[in-house]
């Protein structure tokens, strides 16, 4: 059975300001586990903090916290320090893992797989792409985060529909995706420069990375590069991201560009994704592609 994509990760310098963002645009759900309760007490516990005598844990505000969106989880994890900001890696759901990490072996030994702490209950492993694009693996036996994040009564309004990876070679990362973890190539044109591979609800796009593209702004590297969102109205979404500017432009409002010039050129590249309409970024500056 082919992998499903789970969750994606922000490494972020202000966690719980970034959720809120989304929460605000998106109609994210926080997860079970955050309400008090034995479970959640037991799920701090295992990641290390103290447990105060008013039966509370002690938990910095700056803490990774969750996003749901009826289908898969957004992880925004609190910045350490040697990491890069935005996006981080993300996360798949397997039947079997052992087998899976036996065909990785098989068919690409320069593939590494590890195994995750304890504490990380949300995932057991995690492995990485030909490219070195990091991702976790979880199975539903051994995995508990995961199940605090479907079951909701109707489809979301707003939902993540894709998600993009720069890469040298995109159309060997497609393959990568098929063979190892059994996702659909989807049909494109024949002069779309991207592939695309999916597990039925969410689009893996595979853009091809070129430094000669950021010929007239600051250089970025291949790798996870955007989020792509559906919404109901786009015009709706773009009153809401205006609302937003007005009630707290320090802390929910998109963040501005440095350089027009040098802006329009990123958000050029992010126009060619056949998945999006309308760009915008997050108040740390992960660009975000959004389509009704």
């Amino acid at each position: 059975m082919a992998a499903k994509f789970r969750h994606i990760a922000f490494m972020s310098q202000n966690a719980p300001r970034l959720r809120l963002f989304y929460e605000s645009l998106f109609n994210m759900k926080r997860p079970k586990t955050e309400i008090p309760s034995p479970e959640a007490d037991a799920a701090g516990l295992a990641f290390g903090y103290p447990m105060l005598a008013s039966k509370h844990l002690a938990k910095a505000f700056n803490n990774t916290v969750w996003g749901l969106d009826g289908n898969i989880g957004v992880a925004f994890l609190r910045r350490r320090p040697g990491y890069r900001g935005g996006m981080d890696h993300f996360g798949f759901e397997v039947d079997d893992i052992e087998s899976v990490c036996a065909r990785i072996k098989e068919k690409y030994p320069a593939i590494g797989v590890v195994k995750r702490p304890a504490a990380r209950t949300f995932a057991a492993y995690s492995t990485h792409d030909l490219e070195g694009n990091i991702f976790d693996l979880a199975q539903p036996s051994e995995q508990k985060r995961y199940q605090n994040w479907t079951g909701q009564e109707s489809p979301p309004a707003r939902y993540i529909s894709h998600f993009t990876i720069r890469a040298m070679n995109p159309v060997a990362l497609a393959n990568f995706y098929v063979d190892a973890y059994s996702l659909q190539a989807e049909s494109k044109a024949m002069e779309d420069p991207n592939f695309y591979v999916t597990d039925g609800k969410v689009t893996l796009v595979l853009a091809p990375w070129k430094i000669e593209d950021y010929r007239e702004t600051e250089h970025r590297g291949p790798g996870l590069d955007h989020v792509g969102f559906k919404v109901e109205s786009l015009d709706a979404f773009k009153k809401d991201v205006e609302i937003l500017r007005e009630v707290d432009p320090e802390w929910l409002s998109p963040q501005a560009p440095n350089l027009v010039s040098e802006h329009k050129v990123v958000v050029g590249l992010l126009a060619a994704c056949r998945h999006g309409q309308h760009q915008v970024a997050d108040p740390e500056g992960n660009f975000l592609d959004v389509s009704e």
